[in-house]
């Protein structure tokens, strides 16, 4: 808190030519008001928080690539008194998909609130996809109808690399047909191939200590993705044209050796293209004056039976294409940032045993990556 006394010497240092008598009473006048202020209390404001029941979110896609395809159904955390709860899956759900034609796409249960269909299922261009859930009580729910619109191919693919951040921008052009109202997303997948599996705090190493690894029992990647990135891109001011420059990632330049991506690109509709315009506006939003006014971003699925209920999340319908592309980090004329040590000590004694590449939808995978050539 600052003293009052700090005032009266800033305002005599700057007026010096005032009479005694006037700087007395206009000194105590200052002082009046500085007192005030400076023994002025900031009252804590705890605002009132209405309790916010849970909602179903749904996320689901089809494409015209193989299956098999994934539904999510969780419920959102509850909120109350400042403090969020921890959604859960909901599982026992009826769920399928049509596809405008009379097919139905039956997806299957597997594990709390993931449904999927079989593997020989694939999406088909021109059609158009709705979902239907019907959970355990009863209580049934519809997407609105997703077209499932073609996506155009990738003209090229290239990265710069940037010295002063030690990084690598990768790029793509495509050309976007003539039919107005495209809308595009791209995301992309890192695969990181394991030498280790597992984390074993029972055999002695070189440092003295018993943490150590097990060696993969076959071939085993990590993957690497932005869950939270929207990367979305429309031809309201392109039709027609080229899409030039769009950044897909920024790779870090870490080593000399290779880095793998698997670029995807999606086409959007209508719905999809405003529906994750929404999700990118709320999710950039830093707290200043002029960022979106946060609100619910609502999807495409209403409750058949109360349309009064809010479901969130989007059932959507896409052609997709994946492009892998190899970034030769070795052909860079600079020195790369510092990596990180190895996690695991060479091992003292006899090799540990091996350990098995455990599957972990979108996170881990024994399937060799499309064009994965080392």
């Amino acid at each position: 808190m600052n003293r009052p006394t700090d005032l009266f010497f800033v305002f005599a240092i700057f007026c010096p030519k005032r009479p005694p008598a006037r700087l007395h009473l206009w000194l105590g006048r200052v002082f009046a008001g500085g007192l005030l202020f400076a023994t002025s209390c900031v009252t804590p404001y705890n605002p009132e928080t209405a309790a916010v029941s849970p909602r179903l979110v749904v996320e689901g896609l089809i494409t015209d690539q193989p299956g098999p395809y994934r539904v999510r159904l969780t419920t959102s955390a509850a909120f109350a008194n400042g403090s969020a709860g921890t959604p859960l899956g909901v599982g026992g759900a009826t769920v399928y998909a049509t596809d405008g034609q009379g097919r139905r796409i039956d997806f299957f249960e597997s594990g709390a609130g993931n449904y999927f269909t079989r593997p020989d299922v694939r999406g088909q261009v021109g059609r158009t996809y709705q979902l239907h859930i019907r959970t355990t009580d009863g209580t049934e729910y519809v997407s609105e109808p997703e077209p499932l619109k073609p996506v155009p191919s990738i003209d090229d693919i290239y990265w710069e690399y940037n010295p002063s951040a030690k990084n690598i921008n990768v790029y793509l052009d495509l050309t976007d047909p003539p039919t107005p109202g495209d809308g595009y997303l791209w995301r992309w997948q890192h695969y990181e191939q394991l030498e280790f599996c597992k984390l074993s705090e029972e055999i002695p190493n070189s440092n003295g200590d018993r943490t150590s690894c097990k060696n993969c029992c076959t071939d085993c990647w990590d993957i690497i993705q932005c869950f939270t990135c929207v990367n979305i891109a429309g031809d309201q001011f392109v039709n027609g044209n080229q899409i030039r420059r769009q950044l897909i990632t920024t790779v870090p330049f870490s080593s000399f050796s290779p880095y793998y991506l698997l670029i995807e690109q999606r086409s959007l509709g209508n719905n999809a293209y405003r529906f994750w315009s929404s999700v990118r506006a709320q999710s950039s939003a830093t707290g200043g004056p002029f960022d979106v006014p946060p609100a619910p971003t609502l999807g495409n699925i209403r409750n058949v039976n109360n349309p009064n209920e809010r479901v969130l999340g989007f059932f959507g319908a896409s052609g997709v294409i994946y492009q892998p592309y190899w970034v030769d980090r070795g052909s860079i004329a600079d020195l790369p940032a510092v990596p990180p040590p190895p996690d695991c000590p060479p091992v003292v004694g006899p090799p540990p045993p091996c350990f098995p590449c455990l599957e972990d939808f979108g996170r881990r995978t024994g399937t060799r990556p499309p064009g994965w050539n080392r």
